[in-house]
């Protein structure tokens, strides 16, 4: 049975057809497949989105990872862009009951000595913190925090949602300002120089450069030296979605169903139908056909081109280019707890009392570092991780209880669910299946050391460790557990990501677009790829948009872009 574009699916009993056709596919229902989605069919296209998984989400996922009756946010649950995203306006998702918690206490470090830093939302409390260990260092950090409001506010987070600027073309712009040339020479520098330059306590330059490149920037690489600026201003801006990450999803696709879309899940797209060099839609495992005069790709690169596409229909040296595609230079390996306690930091004397030098407020903090004592550790600890190892008396993570700010996440009142995440190699020296049980030990024992008690008398209800190959499993897109589809490095960022020819969001393919985190401007639940992918598609079909450009947008471009 075959469609027009004006037959409509309606019905309880009526069949999805064998062959139907729509203004626009979208294969991936993650967050930027949904936001793409969601653009276009309020704009009054026929938009169908297929998604592999038995739910959409992608990495807004929420599963009942410790069966039964505990659920974890497995995948984004630090919400940094929530100030700045333009989907999260346009569609007024407020309607859709999301709302969101910004603790206070967002980031802390605590060391085996009894000390802690905390790193809070409010400035004052963090220069009291860090007053402890360096009254300049408090200073230094206030003064900067203001630099780099000001840098992302002005030109990182509106240049998010705007079309991907060359290299040379941004840098002559930026020069326009003082803020704009103060970036420029951040940029040069290495996240470890900038760092250390700035601040001489070593336990604050742990956590301030742990915070800086735990998303996957090398700190020893210049480049990106702007994204210290980025981290450490939205490092202390996370927000939590009240209800679970999948809430969020769930919102996306009420919004995409609600504008007349379809979402098809447990739909894996088996192929992108090639006819004369067009992309014409798409053959979906279980046999059905969707045709399309749009197809847009939330996937990675060697799924989207190499696998689906297929390297014979590939022009020019496209498939040279996706080839030479490099994925992230570390992973994650977490380990989700359930427990009828919540992790308490804090340090004992010989006599089990509390030893003073922890922030009281540590305990509330969004995501609590430990495991390592200086930057020569972390260092250390990268260095490894980098080169395929995990040294289990020397490595370091980030800790969240999750039922400290969403308490439905278990259906057992009172009872908490807690993870331990820590980058980790995809190829590990040993093997993940020798290895795993031994880092989950040694993970337990260093929480031991800081949050004394926690898992000693059977206070641990359930545990499960899951490695960067069960990343790729979930989501086989994020291949070698590559949670941004693609390394942060400078030539695979702006115009680079992910090549020259697809950076603009459309390919030299006709008809095929891509909207994934490998596309511009990047991964980490920014938003910027679906929404940037929407306008050019957009544009390119002569669909009038029913939605404009953000105050900060606009204010962008008109200062550093307007002749």
């Amino acid at each position: 049975m075959s469609t027009d574009s004006n037959t409509k699916i309606s019905g309880p009993f009526q069949e999805f057809p064998q062959v139907s056709d729509w203004d626009a596919i979208i294969i991936g229902g993650g967050p930027n497949g949904m936001i793409c989605a969601a653009y276009l069919a309020k704009a009054g296209m026929k938009v169908c989105l297929v998604e592999r998984r038995w739910e959409v989400g992608g990495g807004l996922s929420t599963e009942e990872i410790l069966f039964p009756c505990y659920y974890s946010n497995v995948h984004i649950i630090y919400h940094m862009m929530v100030d700045y995203m333009p989907a999260l306006k346009d569609f007024n998702l407020d309607k859709h009951a999301i709302s969101w918690i910004k603790p206070n206490s967002q980031t802390a470090m605590v060391f085996e000595d009894g000390n802690s830093i905390l790193l809070s939302n409010m400035t004052a409390d963090t220069k009291d913190s860090m007053s402890k260990f360096s009254w300049k260092d408090a200073n230094t950090f206030a003064k900067l925090t203001r630099k780099w409001k000001k840098i992302t506010d002005e030109i990182v987070a509106p240049a998010t949602y705007v079309p991907a600027v060359s290299a040379i073309d941004l840098s002559v712009a930026l020069e326009k300002t003082e803020i704009g040339h103060e970036m420029l020479e951040m940029t040069e520098k290495t996240p470890y120089e900038i760092i250390t330059e700035n601040f001489e306590n070593d336990k604050i330059r742990a956590l301030l450069l742990y915070v800086s490149c735990m998303w996957g920037i090398d700190p020893n690489e210049s480049g990106l030296g702007f994204y210290v600026a980025l981290q450490l201003y939205r490092g202390v801006n996370k927000c939590y979605c009240y209800g679970s990450s999948h809430k969020l999803a769930g919102a996306f696709e009420r919004v995409i169903v609600e504008n007349g879309g379809l979402v098809i899940e447990a739909a894996a797209a088996s192929k992108i139908i090639i006819e004369k060099g067009k992309a014409v839609g798409i053959e979906l495992a279980e046999g059905r056909t969707l045709k399309g005069k749009v197809i847009i790709s939330s996937l990675d690169p060697h799924t989207t081109f190499l696998d689906l596409v297929g390297e014979k229909n590939l022009p020019g040296t496209l498939g040279e280019s996706v080839k030479q595609w490099i994925y992230d230079k570390w992973s994650f390996h977490t380990l989700h707890v359930a427990s009828m306690e919540p992790p308490v930091y804090k340090k004992l004397d010989k006599a089990g009392k509390p030893v003073k030098g922890y922030d009281p407020w540590v305990n509330d903090a969004f995501m609590v570092v430990f495991g390592v004592e200086s930057t020569d550790q972390l260092l250390a600890h990268w260095k490894n991780v980098m080169s395929g190892k995990i040294d289990d008396k020397n490595f370091c993570g980030h800790a969240t209880c999750e039922t400290r700010l969403d308490p439905h996440l278990t259906r057992w009142p009172g009872r908490h669910v807690s993870f331990f995440q820590m980058h980790a190699p995809y190829k590990i020296e040993g093997g993940w299946a020798k290895r795993e049980s031994q880092v989950n030990q040694a993970i337990l024992e260093k929480w031991e050391k800081v949050a004394p008690g926690f898992t000693k008398n059977n206070n641990i209800l359930k545990m499960n460790g899951e490695t960067p190959e069960d990343i790729e499993a979930r989501f086989p897109n994020m291949r070698y557990g590559s949670i941004k589809h693609g390394d942060y490095r400078p030539t695979q960022m702006n115009t680079f990501r992910p090549n020259l020819d697809c950076s603009g969001h459309k390919t030299p393919i006709p008809g095929l677009y891509i909207c994934g985190a490998s596309s511009f401007p990047g991964g980490t639940m920014l938003g910027g790829p679906g929404y940037l992918a929407a306008n050019r598609v957009a544009e390119d079909m002569g669909i009038k948009k029913w939605w404009k450009p953000t105050a900060e947008m606009e204010k962008f471009l008109k200062t550093y872009f307007e002749k």
